[in-house]
C-alpha cells in the first residue's frame, strides 16, 4: 500500500512540475496597461506639457528588445518619470516567448542584476509598466531584461538610450 501511494504521489509532483514547466512555452497572456496608469489623477500632460495641476511623464531612455538564448523578444521597452518616480513601460509593440518564472530586471553592459527583479513578469503580449523602487539608480542601468528564474536563462533584453530632449 505504502509502495502505490509513494508512486501515486510521485507521478503528480512530476506531473506538477512538467505542467508549471511546459504549458507557458504554448499560452499566451497578453496586457493592456495604460500609460495613464502611473499618474495618480489620471490627469497627464504631453512630455512637452507645462499646464498646472496635471502630472508631467518625461521619457527618459528607450529600446528594442531582442530575443536571447533561442527564445523571442520584440518591441519597445522605456523608462519613464512621472514626477519623481520612475516606471519600466513595454509598449503595445512588446511581444516575447513564455516561460514559468519570467521576471522583469534592469542591467548593464550586457549582464543583468540580481538586486534589480522588478516582479514576475504580467504577461509575453502587450502593455506593461513595472515601478522601479526609489533604491535603484536608474543612471546605473542601460538595459531591461526578461529573464527565466527557473532555468536562470534569458529571454531578452532592451539597450536603453537616452532620450533626445
Amino acid at each position: 500500500m505504502f509502495k502505490k501511494t509513494a508512486i501515486v504521489i510521485i507521478v503528480l509532483a512530476v506531473a506538477a512540475f512538467l505542467y508549471w514547466t511546459v504549458s507557458p512555452l504554448f499560452v499566451d497572456k497578453q496586457v493592456e496597461e495604460k500609460i495613464e496608469d502611473l499618474v495618480s489623477d489620471g490627469k497627464m500632460q504631453e512630455p512637452s506639457g507645462l499646464n498646472q495641476g496635471q502630472e508631467k511623464i518625461d521619457i527618459v531612455s528607450a529600446g528594442q528588445f531582442t530575443g536571447l538564448a533561442n527564445h523571442e523578444a520584440q518591441g519597445t521597452a522605456r523608462i519613464i518619470k512621472v514626477d519623481e518616480k520612475y516606471f519600466i513601460r513595454f509598449e503595445e509593440d512588446f511581444r516575447s516567448s513564455n516561460g514559468p518564472d519570467v521576471h522583469v530586471y534592469l542591467g548593464r553592459n550586457g549582464n543583468y542584476d540580481p538586486q534589480t527583479d522588478l516582479g514576475l513578469i504580467k504577461g509575453n503580449i502587450g502593455s506593461q509598466n513595472y515601478d522601479i523602487p526609489g533604491s535603484i539608480n536608474i543612471g546605473d542601468y542601460n538595459e531591461v531584461w526578461i529573464w527565466c528564474r527557473a532555468f536562470s536563462v534569458p529571454f531578452g533584453k532592451a539597450e536603453l538610450k537616452k532620450e533626445q530632449t
